[in-house]
């Protein structure tokens, strides 16, 4: 019996363009080598929330929220 190899890749980038393009050209290039394909599956958007106090000697009451999407 032959064992089957299976390769799972993860892609991670700040711009969705960037991994469009790379999941074609890996897509392309195991279609070639005649492996079987499936996906790509789209993972769930991370959202990194920070709170940062704007001023920084005084009013720790007035705060200001930036988020980061991965």
């Amino acid at each position: 019996m032959a064992v089957e190899q299976k390769i799972r890749i993860r892609l991670k980038a700040y711009d969705h363009e960037v991994i469009d393009q790379s999941t074609q050209k890996i897509v392309e290039t195991v279609t070639r080598t005649g492996a079987k394909i499936r996906g790509p599956v789209p993972l769930p958007t991370e959202k990194h929330r920070f709170t940062v106090i704007r001023s920084p000697h005084k009013d720790k009451d007035s705060r200001e929220h930036f988020e980061m999407r991965i």
